[in-house]
């Protein structure tokens, strides 16, 4: 573990550890052009159920083609590494904090970091951003895994600093720096580095709602952040959103004020029956959305 992370060291040991099949994959560059389907093939299926998971969210209707996909390798071949790897994370994501699923905790912070990821990814799209598209739906899912953490490590505790931030008004990092001497976001890097991500994923977690971003990735941190923030305003978070704050965010990330209010006002709409996002609320048991 890294000297900077001891401090952090009883929060990482009640997090789960991150799947091998998960963490080569992560740390594959998306422009690894030496790695054959084979290769990639072989590390999925070590993981039976990774496996069968994957092939049923490939056969969704999103990804549906003339006929059935029935294997990794024709998954791979279709849908490409980025998509997979998209898979890979949501497959392992799900299976995290699973004993407790149905506590209103997992159930608002899954709503809000799916949400945050099919938006994160749509703005990307949008905004002519695709190949940084799925690192921004990883890094959006994922986001706010500092919380899972605190969680975990003190319920009763996390839970009081959250009713704050619902009842008082208060910013959830400075009551969590109160209650614990570090915030969801500082803990989150240092877990994404306990677990060897990739930089971007790290910096995401560490800097999303941040005006001084010092990452390199600061494209992909704006646009996560902006979702993070448009999420919490349309009631898919944990506290209330503020467009006071937004409006403040928007002028340095690359999303238009007229794509932030379709994003406000039509975008829940549109999504209501995206096949991808209804395989992931069966995935992850929360409930289906409702506009």
């Amino acid at each position: 573990m890294q000297e900077r992370d001891l401090k952090f060291e009883k929060y990482l040991k009640n997090m789960p550890v991150m799947p091998d099949v998960a963490s080569r994959i992560l740390a594959m560059a998306d422009d690894k052009v030496d790695i054959s389907f084979k290769e990639l093939e072989g590390i999925i299926k070590v993981d039976a159920g990774l496996s069968a998971k994957i092939l049923k969210i490939a056969n969704s209707a999103l990804y549906a083609r003339q006929r059935e996909i029935t294997s990794i390798q024709m998954a791979i071949t279709l849908l490409g590494f980025k998509n997979i790897k998209s898979l890979v994370m949501l497959v392992t994501a799900s299976n995290m904090g699973k004993s407790a699923r149905n506590s209103a905790f997992y159930q608002s912070f899954w709503r809000h970091s799916i949400h945050s990821a099919f938006m994160s990814r749509h703005m990307c799209l949008r905004a002519g951003l695709r190949d940084d598209a799925e690192t921004a739906f990883i890094g959006a899912l994922l986001h706010d895994i500092g919380q899972v953490a605190f969680y975990n490590t003190d319920e009763s505790r996390y839970l009081e600093v959250l009713q704050e931030v619902i009842y008082g008004g208060s910013a959830i990092d400075v009551l969590e720096r109160d209650a614990f001497g570090t915030d969801h976001r500082e803990l989150g890097a240092s877990i994404f580095r306990n677990w060897f991500f990739p930089d971007s994923l790290v910096d995401i977690a560490h800097e999303h709602g941040s005006l001084n971003i010092v990452s390199s990735h600061k494209q992909i941190i704006l646009v996560v952040s902006v979702a993070d923030m448009i999420t919490d305003i349309l009631g898919l978070g944990i506290g209330p959103g503020s467009e006071e704050r937004l409006k403040e965010y928007l002028p340095y990330a690359p999303i238009s004020e007229d794509d932030a209010q379709y994003y406000l006002t039509a975008y829940l709409a549109d999504m209501q029956n995206d096949p991808l996002l209804q395989q992931c609320q069966e995935l992850f048991q929360i409930e289906k959305l409702t506009v």
